[in-house]
């Protein structure tokens, strides 16, 4: 695929996905549902949303059977990142799984330079080594007020690279289908892996209460239907050193939504690391 500059509101509409998913990633560190089954409820809950709306396409088919695989495997993928996403959110802050889930672009840029003939622009290698400066400014005013904690932070570490797995194995797959397709059969694979996992490491479990089953439903709106559908959607529009270079976005997110929902306070040194990455991106989206 050749090099293509992309229109403003797909730029747009990632930083808004990435919003809702951060929103989510809250949401998870509150819940008294085990990790690994609120992964699961997250998946399960989304994905009646996701077949109504996709059989009601005009043009609806099942996928070819290769692509099948390929999307119940970018599944399996999914099932991990959220494994591991959520057990990381447990035993660390979000801001700390936001900066290492973040991290996904050293993953994916290779993948998009070897396996889909994307040309490396000189913009953007600029605007990604100012983006990354800005990402460890961030890390070191979070250094500064917070404790990280190392298992933690190698949890999300895992999560970032199965993450990359998932957007890697859909960035083909969203030329030829529908994100509503994928995203329902990605689900299947991932909902059937979590199920299994859950019960077998967790044992199976229901959220307690009405107020647990509203985070539940909350979690899954906001993490799966609108924040991992609108992240879907832009996959196929804008290529993927671009998407992985506005994963960088997150910590700037994170420190944001940290300081306005959490009360977490914001250091000089965290604002002139937001200004950097935003500069960053800008430059690479030339």
């Amino acid at each position: 695929m050749s090099s293509k500059k992309p229109h403003f509101g797909f730029i747009a509409l990632t930083l808004i996905a990435e919003s809702f998913l951060i929103y989510a990633s809250i949401l998870v560190k509150i819940s008294e549902v085990s990790p690994i089954m609120l992964g699961f409820y997250r998946i399960f809950l989304a994905l009646p949303i996701f077949a109504l709306f996709s059989i009601s396409k005009k043009g609806f088919c099942l996928p070819q059977k290769r692509d099948l695989l390929f999307m119940i495997l970018s599944g399996v993928f999914f099932g991990l990142d959220l494994l591991f996403f959520n057990l990381a959110l447990r035993n660390t802050s979000v801001a700390n799984v936001n900066l290492i889930s973040s991290l996904a672009c050293f993953v994916l840029v290779p993948i998009g330079l070897i396996f889909f003939g994307e040309k490396l622009r000189l913009f953007f290698v600029l605007g990604a080594l100012i983006a990354i400066i800005g990402v460890f400014v961030l890390i070191n005013g979070k250094n500064a007020l917070s404790v990280a904690n190392p298992f933690g932070d190698m949890l999300a570490f895992l999560s970032m690279v199965s993450y990359s797995g998932f957007l890697a194995l859909i960035y083909n797959l969203r030329r030829k289908y529908e994100t509503l397709q994928i995203m329902f059969f990605s689900g299947l694979g991932a909902g059937g892996f979590l199920l299994i996992a859950g019960s077998v490491i967790e044992g199976f479990s229901l959220p307690s209460d009405s107020k647990q089953w509203l985070i539940v439903a909350l979690i899954a709106l906001f993490g799966q239907v609108l924040g991992q559908g609108f992240f879907g959607y832009i996959m196929g529009k804008i290529s993927a050193q671009l998407s992985s270079l506005l994963l960088l976005f997150s910590p700037v997110i994170a420190a944001l939504m940290g300081y306005v929902i959490l009360g977490e306070y914001i250091s000089a040194m965290e604002i002139l690391g937001i200004f950097i990455i935003l500069f960053g991106v800008f430059l690479a989206q030339r």
